[in-house]
């Protein structure tokens, strides 16, 4: 008598395809996108001269530094750790792990190109110039980093410091958002496989903690939603572009295993 054709649950995750996840990856972003729309109509345009409680400044610091480079790693080896556990008997992890790299190191290369190509003021200058201490926005530019940082240490008495604390570690330029492509890249990667999997409440945290940080970057007056919603296509059109598995490595790995 032939036994029933079975699954086991602890390797559902070796039966999802990888057109599977990037599909889930990708309405991960949609998702995000859709709730980063919403959430711009709140927090933008920012009133950036507003008194500011210990506790809202202190989330926002929290997280715009999950994303930055006070945090970046230690979110992503979360989040790394927490998909290894859940793809432990995967047989693909290494490929995925490759992926990731390339994602990362790619969109950090673009991300700093891009910047200097369209050379976009960050919103906070359209602050400095209202209260005078700069002309323009785009002649904040023209100063060198210390003078930078004396042009925003003049407004302390009319800007929270939960702000210009940011202003003056960001003094680069605003287009695109070096945050929001990291986390995009998060929501496509891990809450993709996340949602592939049917762990859809892991997906969902991933998305939120992506339109909060989305949100302190409005919020501390670093970017505009456009800066945003390009950064997220920019990380979409990577997602695509790279790809999953890598034949050669299986033959390396097969021909190393056969030793």
């Amino acid at each position: 008598m032939i036994a029933p054709f079975t699954i086991d649950p602890a390797n559902s995750m070796n039966i999802v395809s990888t057109k599977e996840s990037k599909i889930a990856g990708m309405l991960c972003l949609a998702v995000f996108a859709s709730l980063t729309f919403i959430m711009s109509l709140v927090f933008y345009p920012s009133q950036l001269t507003t008194v500011v409680s210990g506790a809202i400044g202190s989330l926002m610091q929290n997280l715009t530094y999950s994303a930055g480079h006070q945090g970046f790693l230690i979110s992503l080896t979360a989040l790394i750790l927490l998909t290894a556990w859940q793809r432990r008997r995967a047989n693909n992890n290494l490929h995925l792990l490759i992926q990731l790299g390339l994602l990362l190191v790619l969109s950090f290369g673009a991300k700093t190109v891009l910047k200097e190509l369209t050379q976009s003021p960050r919103p906070y200058t359209e602050t400095l110039t209202e209260l005078q201490v700069i002309d323009s926005p785009p002649s904040f530019y023209n100063l060198t980093v210390d003078e930078k940082n004396d042009r925003i240490h003049q407004v302390d008495d009319q800007v929270s410091k939960w702000r210009t604390k940011h202003w003056i570690g960001e003094t680069d330029y605003s287009f695109p958002s070096g945050h929001t492509i990291f986390v995009s890249i998060c929501v496509l990667f891990f809450g993709g496989l996340f949602a592939s999997q049917g762990r859809y409440a892991l997906s969902a945290l991933v998305i939120t903690w992506a339109v909060g940080v989305a949100a302190s970057r409005l919020w501390l007056g670093m970017h505009r939603p456009v800066d945003l919603f390009a950064s997220m296509v920019f990380a979409l059109i990577l997602y695509i572009s790279i790809p999953s598995r890598y034949p050669i490595l299986d033959k390396v790995l097969s021909k190393i295993k056969n030793r």
